[in-house]
Formats: C-alpha cells, sequence, structure tokens
C-alpha cells in the first residue's frame, strides 16, 4: 500500500511540475501542438495518481476475459511502442540543441518573427548567436532568410539584415531571402542563393536550439553538409518547443 501511495505521489507531482512548464507559454498567447500535447500528458499523468486504484481495478476487469486481456495488451504494447519512439525522438532533438560549428564558409539564419519592424526574443536570440559567428569567423557569409508575415511590418531577413548591419556587419556578407514562410522554405530557398552565388554547401544553421535536429534533417535532404549554431531558448518555452520540434522530425523521418 505504501509503495502504491508514493507512485501515486510521484505521478501526482510529475504531472503538476509538467503542467505548469506546458502551459506557462499561454499566457505569451503561444499555443501549438506542443503544449497541446504535453497539457494532455501531463493532465493524463494527474488523473493517473488521483484514480490509481480504480484505474487498476477496471484494468483487472477488463483482463479477466480472454477478448478484454488480446485488447488491452494489445493496446499497451501499441502505447509503449510509441511513447519509446516519441522519446528516442526527443532525445535526438535535445542531443543536436547544441553548437557544432567550426569553420563553415556559410551561414543560413532562419528566420521568426518580427514585432512590427523589430526582432522577437526568439529571433533576437538567432540573431546574437549568428553575429557572434560572423565576427569570429570574418571569411564568412551568411544567407538570411524569412518572409513577412501578416503582422509584420518587414520581412524576417530584412530585420536580420537591419540589425547584423547596425551591429557592424558588412552588407556585402549578406544575402537576403525574404519569401520563404516555413523551415523547409527557408532552407530550400537558401540552398538556391547558395547555388546561384557559389557559395559554400558547408553551411552552419543558426536557429533556435529546439529547432536544430529538425532543420539539419531538411538541410541533408537538399544536400547541403550542416553544422548546428544554436541560440538560446527561454526556460518556459523549452518544454512546448521541444515537444513540438519532436512530432516535427517524426514526421521527417517518416516524410
Amino acid at each position: 500500500m505504501k509503495m502504491k501511495k508514493w507512485i501515486r505521489l510521484i505521478f501526482i507531482l510529475t504531472g503538476g511540475i509538467l503542467l505548469f512548464y506546458f502551459i506557462a507559454p499561454l499566457f505569451a498567447h503561444i499555443l501549438n501542438i506542443g503544449n497541446l500535447a504535453g497539457i494532455i500528458f501531463s493532465a493524463a499523468l494527474i488523473c493517473l495518481g488521483l484514480f490509481l486504484n480504480p484505474i487498476l481495478k477496471l484494468v483487472s476487469k477488463i483482463r479477466s476475459k480472454k477478448a478484454g486481456k488480446i485488447a488491452f495488451d494489445s493496446l499497451f504494447v501499441t502505447g509503449c511502442s510509441v511513447m519509446l519512439c516519441f522519446f528516442i525522438a526527443l532525445g535526438s532533438t535535445i542531443a543536436a540543441s547544441t553548437t557544432n560549428a567550426t569553420n563553415q564558409q556559410t551561414v543560413i539564419i532562419l528566420g521568426c518573427a518580427v514585432v512590427g519592424k523589430s526582432p522577437s526574443w526568439m529571433l533576437s536570440y538567432r540573431i546574437d548567436s549568428a553575429y557572434k559567428y560572423l565576427e569570429a569567423h570574418p571569411d564568412s557569409v551568411a544567407v538570411l532568410s524569412g518572409g513577412q508575415g501578416n503582422k509584420e511590418d518587414i520581412s524576417e531577413a530584412q530585420c536580420m539584415f537591419n540589425v547584423l548591419t547596425e551591429k557592424g556587419i558588412d552588407p556585402d556578407r549578406l544575402y537576403l531571402e525574404d519569401k520563404s514562410t516555413n523551415t523547409f522554405e527557408n532552407i530550400s530557398f537558401s540552398k538556391k542563393i547558395i547555388d546561384e552565388n557559389n557559395l559554400s554547401t558547408d553551411v552552419a544553421i543558426a536557429t533556435s536550439s529546439f529547432h536544430l535536429k529538425r532543420a539539419t534533417i531538411i538541410a541533408e535532404k537538399q544536400e547541403l553538409k550542416p553544422a548546428r549554431i544554436s541560440a538560446y531558448t527561454s526556460h518556459f518555452l523549452r518544454a512546448t518547443y521541444y515537444v513540438r520540434d519532436t512530432f516535427g522530425v517524426i514526421k521527417e523521418f517518416l516524410f
């Protein structure tokens, strides 16, 4: 009985902590598959902890009949397999979240939201990480990738260009790709600019830490040789965006 109480407590506490991290982005008006799936999973853990005994009794009743046992066991194995695949993909997303770029001559900076004409926090972090690399590698060039959204006064590429040139980066080192609307277009349209200007296909992709795994997979499909430049992700957004991009990584593997 004591063991059950500890298990229930662990489920409730784990679910409660996770629920806090997945709900937090809602206060910044962020809702996507990451925190939606996280909220559902967290609530399920809490319910499992609160109603563990009735659930165990129900499972025992279902498995007492042959048909029920087969159906439940099949569903259980399938669910465990899906969860295992998800956590493997999540692990690979986390493992690829650090910088490993060394001396790549071409940088692709992936766009993010612009607020009016100014970069959002997330875009600012991407610009800052790319700026440090460009400063440390004066022979490198950058493709600034991102179109103009409905609520943006200028394109994401133009916003990045403005900030980087204000920081002292030579405009001649910067190429603007201002038509893309998603990560696939970011990289495929950037690849066209790279080919048209005879730039190195040995690239460093600068983007948020959670985004690097999916971005490098797409880059490899575009016959680029990607390294990573990791931009900071806020603690309160990490759970949501790592889960969201894990679904994206799974999609890239399947399709």
